[in-house]
């Protein structure tokens, strides 16, 4: 993400820049006016390629970013709030994949949340990852109970949304990530011993946050 962002700054600049010099006859205000949604759907994109195991998140905001580029392109003349219905549906949608069979020995746990909550917790002595994502909701996941065997992966998408992880003091984690106006907070300790069971984590979080915690 700070790649991401690099490049657009240095790509205005430089616009910019061609534009004082008279180089190129642009107007900027223009420009931006009618390509800004660009910007989201690069969020998005950046998001998508850094935790695509939570595809649900990114997906979201590349949709409202092309939506509002093809706005702004007057490709369509919709208005923005004349779509809620489509919120209500992803509602119905997250609540929906939120049923069927739980059990306490998961070697996954992918879990999706919208304008809701979730807790899972899981048992398994082989447990192997999964995604979460929360948009305007909180998952809670419990894996102290659980075990490793080499390593496990978890990709994690915030989006005004929260989500903690909570792990056994055994386990060695490492998390990185791509945080926007959000971040996420590393409570666990090392272990002690060499060859520790390893939990990665992919972390994804836009105006929202995640927490790892033994």
């Amino acid at each position: 993400m700070q790649v991401f962002l690099g490049v657009v700054i240095v790509a205005v600049g430089v616009v910019a820049l061609l534009i004082q010099l008279d180089v190129v006859d642009l107007n900027l205000g223009q420009l931006f006016a009618d390509w800004w949604p660009l910007v989201i759907i690069g969020v998005g994109l950046a998001a998508l390629i850094s935790v695509p195991r939570a595809w649900v998140g990114p997906s979201v905001i590349i949709a409202v970013g092309v939506f509002f580029l093809l706005r702004t392109l007057d490709v369509i003349d919709v208005n923005f709030w004349e779509l809620w219905p489509i919120a209500v549906i992803l509602v119905g949608l997250s609540l929906i994949t939120s049923f069927g069979r739980r059990t306490s020995d998961e070697d996954t746990i992918n879990s999706t949340v919208i304008w809701w909550g979730s807790e899972r917790k899981t048992r398994s002595r082989q447990f192997k990852g999964g995604s979460l994502t929360a948009i305007m909701g909180g998952i809670e996941v419990d894996l102290r109970e659980a075990d490793i065997v080499d390593r496990a992966e978890i990709a994690i998408f915030a989006l005004w949304g929260g989500v903690e992880v909570k792990v056994p003091p055994t386990w060695r984690v490492r998390v990185s990530g791509l945080p926007l106006l959000g971040g996420w907070d590393d409570k666990t300790t090392l272990p002690i011993q060499d060859g520790a069971p390893e939990l990665i984590v992919h972390v994804t979080a836009i105006m929202g946050g995640a927490e790892i915690k033994s």
